[in-house]
């Protein structure tokens, strides 16, 4: 109950972006989800976050500041993934994205 009490707090001023299920094609020789494939499903999840935002499909990742692995994924994991606007500027978006 203590990670429920604890995912609840983290995600309350997040928005749901998107879900995926880990498929056996994104496994490595480890048993894990490959990193980049992470990483891709991120950068796509707030590419299409940002889009919405923006209103337009015009979007392009100039920076990713820090990918974190905490644990791996599994063969049938279900990953969801949030995100958050931290700024805007005039022609730019800041985003956390957690999964």
């Amino acid at each position: 109950m203590k990670n429920l009490k604890t995912f609840l707090i983290k995600t309350k001023n997040m928005e749901l972006i998107t879900t995926h299920i880990c498929k056996a094609s994104e496994i490595g020789v480890h048993g894990n989800m490959f990193g980049g494939t992470m990483m891709a499903l991120i950068d796509e999840s707030a590419a299409a976050y940002a889009a919405q935002l923006c209103d337009t499909p015009r979007i392009v990742t100039i920076k990713i500041e820090e990918l974190v692995f905490k644990k791996p994924v599994k063969i049938g994991n279900l990953m969801k993934i949030y995100g958050k606007v931290i700024e805007f500027g005039n022609s730019s978006v800041s985003i956390y994205i957690e999964v």
